[in-house]
């Protein structure tokens, strides 16, 4: 039960420490319930080794921590015994004060307990391996043993069989270990998802997350905020997974998505190209694997640079209706230093490009407006257009403008830049910067939409 005992001076009076033993069936709630066996105990133990000891106090130690203590010559007139106001956990013969926790004491004592029980289950299972190894090895020495006496049995019934048997059973012992060799060769799995680009005419092979990383360089500034960059991630992720389901081969202009590779994007950012490497690397690898689908399919991916400060509808653009591509509010788009641009076309030219003779006199009449607040009809002379019409045919920035007629040529005001559709760039950039992470982002630009995982 005892291990050891120690005595040191404290205050010119000595004060032993008795060790219990942890394997001992003892804890602190057993203190006061044992204390005057244990008592008898200790005079018994200090009688037996004949230890020279003048104190009174005699304080338990069990697993390094002292859990009470004993008066020696006091303890029938006083039963009580001294509270420990600090814990001091022995290690070798220095003492270090802690403050006392019987609970914590409790825990080291149940740890011992826990640990004697883990060595004893790992000798276990050390003994059961050996056990195990053994006789496998006695099996495979029987198995050998087994075929050399078939292989010698076989060869004294027939020399000439033999020759030829052995002949056939060399082939294939030799086509054998080469099937085993080839077997043995781990191939690695390439995991990577690749997409095919079309550079200049030629076709090449590309990893998707590599090439996502030239398309968010050439398609959105690099300086915007990290968020803003992780959306558009996520979107020529989902338009690139799109197209390749399709067998499309995708292209490096906007005909697709735009890409730029690692010598293009240095000219274009030159000193800064580290930087920014490696900020639209991190959007890229932050977001590896993400796409947006709705119910179940990949969303048709589209995006403009700069909002009127409402996204348009699909279906005022191309005609066809999307549940996620409707007008939603994109109220940071102004803060686009280009966000209105002012074109100035001569009448001739608007004549070539509308087909017809356009003048001063000619009347310019807007008649409806979109949802997305943008141009829907508009009446020239005595034909109509739709805003997108005009804006393509003319060139004009947005289909949200405002006309002025001059003496020589027509004004034009844009707001915006794009078919409006989707996720606008400069507004993303802005919620980013106010707070919102991609996600919210593009729930907001997509409304409906699923942000799924490859």
């Amino acid at each position: 039960m005892i291990d050891k005992y120690s005595i040191k001076k404290v205050d010119n009076e000595e004060i032993m420490y008795i060790y219990i033993n942890i394997n001992y069936d003892f804890s602190i709630e057993e203190f006061n319930q044992k204390k005057k066996d244990l008592l008898d105990y200790i005079k018994a133990y200090i009688t037996k080794n004949k230890i020279a000891f003048k104190g009174n106090v005699v304080n338990i130690v069990v697993g390094g921590f002292i859990i009470g203590s004993i008066l020696l010559n006091n303890y029938q007139k006083d039963s009580k015994t001294y509270s420990v106001s600090n814990e001091q956990k022995y290690v070798g013969n220095e003492v270090i004060k802690k403050t006392a926790d019987n609970s914590i004491i409790q825990k080291v004592i149940d740890l011992k307990k826990e640990e004697k029980i883990k060595k004893e289950e790992e000798e276990k299972n050390k003994k059961e391996l050996i056990n195990n190894k053994t006789s496998v090895s006695t099996k495979k020495n029987n198995t050998t043993k087994s075929v050399k006496k078939s292989t010698v049995s076989k060869k004294n019934i027939n020399t000439k069989t033999s020759t030829k048997t052995n002949t056939k059973k060399s082939n294939a012992s030799t086509k054998t270990t080469s099937n085993k060799n080839n077997t043995s060769v781990k191939k690695e799995v390439d995991n990577n998802i690749y997409i095919n680009l079309n550079r200049g005419g030629k076709v090449v092979k590309m990893e998707l997350e590599e090439y996502l990383i030239g398309v968010v360089g050439a398609e959105m500034p690099a300086a915007f905020h990290i968020e803003a960059l992780k959306s558009q991630a996520v979107i020529s992720r989902t338009y690139a997974l799109k197209a390749r389901s399709k067998g499309k081969t995708l292209s490096d202009n906007e005909s697709t998505q735009s890409y730029k590779s690692n010598d293009q994007l240095k000219k274009v950012w030159g000193s800064n190209y580290n930087t920014y490497y490696n900020k639209i690397k991190k959007a890229v690898n932050e977001t590896k694997g993400m796409y947006l689908t709705y119910k179940g399919n990949y969303i048709e991916a589209v995006y403009h640079s700069t909002s009127n400060g409402k996204t348009e509808s699909s279906s005022n653009v191309w005609g066809n209706t999307y549940p996620y591509l409707v007008s939603v509010d994109s109220k940071y788009d102004n803060l686009n230093s280009s966000f209105t641009k002012t074109k100035k076309i001569s009448y001739d030219e608007i004549s070539k490009k509308l087909g017809f003779s356009i003048d001063l006199e000619t009347e310019f009449k807007i008649i409806s407006k979109t949802s997305g607040n943008r141009v829907n009809k508009i009446n020239i002379g005595e034909k109509t257009f739709t805003g997108v019409k005009l804006r393509n045919l003319l060139g004009l920035r947005s289909a949200d403008f405002d006309i002025k007629k001059e003496e020589n040529g027509i004004v034009f005001t844009t707001r915006g830049y794009g078919h409006g559709v989707g996720l606008s760039q400069y507004g993303a950039n802005g919620y980013a910067k106010n707070g919102l992470n991609y996600q919210k982002i593009l729930l907001h630009y997509y409304p409906g939409v699923s942000l799924k995982h490859l």
